[in-house]
């Protein structure tokens, strides 16, 4: 958990964190790389997408008494749901999950999109409102509530919420949280990299070889990749450096995807993860 400078971004964080949040200064992505953060509470949400984050707005903790996520097909719905739980939880209150539904030829698509979600929170309770905008929506909830929303643009609900480019257009009394779910990047996932060095006899890299394929890397940068099975022919007293491929790797930030994507190239090995200067920082499962 890593939190930004602004209003209400640390109290948030406090109840958030699984442990102590960590003060992020000018640099977010380098606070959030340092800790392998899963989210970040910052004062706004912006184009920065490397961490699921989440905003306050005007969130009057001591006044909460209940937390309500509201849920719409978009793909931070989710989200919305796992944090209203967490801070169910911080706060010792009730919550629950809304969806609203403009008209009876809705009803069914809410219905099955509350479902959707519920089921990675079960422990709260669901509803469906009959709601034409989010202000009819918002009418409904106790003067108490804190409300959990995500980031507009993916569904008509949480388009509702929004105006473009300006704040929340409407708001429960406890205030507002919006968030926003990015990708699961690799260094969320990389653990410590098994590399050989260009130098290092073959034979030795065979005995220790955990894998089929092996980074290899010089003074801390990626420089190549070495094939154990491709290498069989090879003399066992050449170095690595001899029989070794061009480097293959995912970037520390790249989608978690990424990684899959080059498992068959690296018969199922570990791939190489590196940062913006090309050194070999871990390696993570396809």
């Amino acid at each position: 958990m890593v939190w930004a400078r602004g209003e209400g971004c640390a109290a948030l964080a406090r109840l958030l964190a699984d442990g102590k949040p960590h003060r992020a200064e000018d640099d977010l992505a380098a606070a959030c790389l340092a800790v392998r953060a899963d989210l970040l509470i910052t004062r706004r949400l912006t184009s920065f997408d490397l961490v699921d984050t989440a905003a306050p707005h005007h969130v009057a903790v001591a006044d909460v008494g209940t937390v309500i996520a509201a849920i719409g097909s978009g793909p931070h719905s989710t989200l919305a749901a796992l944090v209203a739980r967490r801070l169910c939880l911080a706060l010792e209150v009730e919550g629950r999950l809304v969806s609203a539904s403009p008209g009876t030829r809705h009803d069914d698509e809410a219905e099955a999109t509350l479902e959707d979600v519920a089921r990675e929170v079960p422990d709260l309770d669901s509803q469906v409102v009959r709601a034409e905008s989010a202000r009819a929506l918002v009418r409904t909830f106790a003067p108490d509530s804190l409300l959990v929303v995500g980031a507009p643009g993916g569904s008509w609900l949480q388009r509702q919420f929004f105006g473009p480019g300006r704040q929340l257009v409407v708001g429960a009394g406890a205030g507002a949280v919006v968030v926003r779910s990015a990708p699961r990047r690799c260094f969320h996932e990389m653990s410590e990299p098994d590399a050989v060095g260009p130098q290092m006899r073959l034979s030795e890299a065979r005995r220790l070889a955990q894998s089929r394929v092996l980074p290899v890397a010089s003074e801390g940068l990626l420089v190549g990749i070495v094939r154990l099975r491709s290498a069989q022919g090879a003399d066992a007293s050449v170095t690595i450096e001899s029989v070794m491929e061009d480097p293959v790797f995912v970037r520390f930030d790249d989608p978690l995807e990424s990684a899959g994507e080059l498992g068959g190239f690296l018969e199922g090995s570990p791939v190489p993860v590196v940062d913006g200067n090309g050194r070999l920082c871990g390696v993570v499962e396809p």
